[in-house]
């Protein structure tokens, strides 16, 4: 498709959801008016003429950063984050904004500030949180990949709530600069695709990789936790399956990592500003707030020790298969604190333990490296599965 075919599909995608929240609409620009101005940009590259949106926590310049809330997003951004760069050099074209979670942290992408975000693809269905709006964006055609962040599950939850594909890559792997954090110890970019092949495609071009990733995977000792469903597809694949449980140790240091971390990164606003937070939010860094910094400290050497003994009993597998989420799909008008424990169960375990992760929608692929997870999610999409629907 050329770049003003693209631009047109995105702005007709755009009018046709209109109601569905999935874009942040801040700054003097709205956003179709913006789509018209790229039409006539040709940049080459390997992603020339793709578009793409970006979670509402990374900056682009001349665009305002609001982080999905109320207090900030009054000034347009000075720079733009590397991620985006990255994407943009390599020919991709930024649609807009997409909405989100208020600060990342919610599993619904419920927003009182910019609309709720509502799913594309499963209209009863929540779009899952907290990149709600990138995957919506990608489910209703707006973009034909995205960036979101990631913590505890906020890239896969949404890919298995809206039917689509986001990798949460190893800390380090892309740069955070430009990007707001929540609990930075677990913060990550990661990019999100409608397929496994294109977010190969994307992910080459932000990590800097070109060697390609597809190839066999018959003879992998693969871990199979929760019962996963497509275990018979990678014994088909002539994988090797062994049984594991996930570590659920990890989840109590790792909430109170997060908890600590996260009142932190709000100790400007809150509870200065607190009057300017939805009530969830407020909430959950009300509780924070009595952590202390002994607890985090405990907590980090609760948790290494926790994923040294992991590494240990999963020294032999390849990969490891399992559920994104940890029950039910998340439903509209839920009450996200009732049900976030249950939805980020295994993602916020997976988070927990500092690995890459795939998420083909409720399917989640575990492994030591990016290149172990997607050369496993192109192997498995070669078959011609489709992406595995919500509870």
């Amino acid at each position: 498709m050329d770049h003003a075919a693209a631009i047109a599909s995105s702005a007709e995608a755009i009018k046709r959801h209109g109601d569905h929240n999935i874009l942040i609409e801040a700054g003097r620009t709205p956003v179709i008016d913006r789509l018209a101005t790229l039409a006539g940009r040709p940049r080459g590259g390997p992603l020339d003429g793709w578009t793409f949106v970006a979670k509402d926590m990374i900056d682009v310049a001349g665009l305002p950063t609001t982080r999905g809330s109320a207090l900030y997003g009054t000034e347009e951004a000075l720079t733009t984050a590397p991620c985006v760069e990255a994407l943009e050099s390599a020919g991709a074209l930024l649609v807009g904004k997409a909405n989100q979670h208020e600060f990342a942290w919610g599993v619904t992408s419920e927003n009182p500030h910019w609309g709720d975000v509502r799913n594309p693809r499963h209209a009863h269905l929540s779009p899952g949180g907290s990149s709600g709006g990138t995957a919506a964006a990608l489910a209703a055609g707006i973009a034909r990949f995205g960036l979101g962040t990631d913590t505890g599950g906020s890239v896969r939850i949404p890919a298995s709530c809206c039917g689509v594909v986001g990798l949460r890559p190893s800390a380090g792997a892309v740069s955070g600069a430009g990007v707001a954090p929540l609990a930075p110890m677990f913060d990550v970019v990661g990019p999100m695709a409608t397929s496994v092949a294109d977010l190969t495609r994307v992910w080459e071009a932000l990590s800097g990789t070109r060697a390609g990733l597809a190839g066999p995977i018959a003879g992998w000792r693969v871990g199979v936790a929760e019962g996963c469903a497509q275990a018979a597809s990678f014994a088909a694949l002539g994988c090797e399956l062994h049984e594991i449980a996930l570590p659920y140790d990890v989840l109590g240091p790792y909430w109170t990592i997060v908890g600590a971390q996260a009142r932190r990164t709000h100790e400007a606003t809150y509870p200065r500003n607190a009057a300017g937070y939805s009530d969830g939010v407020h909430r959950k860094l009300g509780d924070a707030g009595r952590i202390s910094q002994a607890d985090h400290a405990a907590a980090v050497a609760r948790l290494a020790t926790a994923r040294a003994g992991f590494a240990t009993r999963t020294a032999g597998l390849d990969l490891m298969i399992m559920p994104t989420l940890g029950g039910p799909a998340p439903r509209v008008g839920c009450d996200e604190a009732a049900v976030r424990g249950e939805v980020g169960r295994i993602t916020s375990v997976v988070s927990a333990l500092g690995l890459p992760a795939l998420a083909i929608g409720d399917l989640q692929l575990v492994g030591g490296s990016e290149r172990a997870v997607l050369r496993a999610g192109l192997a498995w999409e070669a078959r011609g599965e489709e992406i595995p629907r919500p509870r």
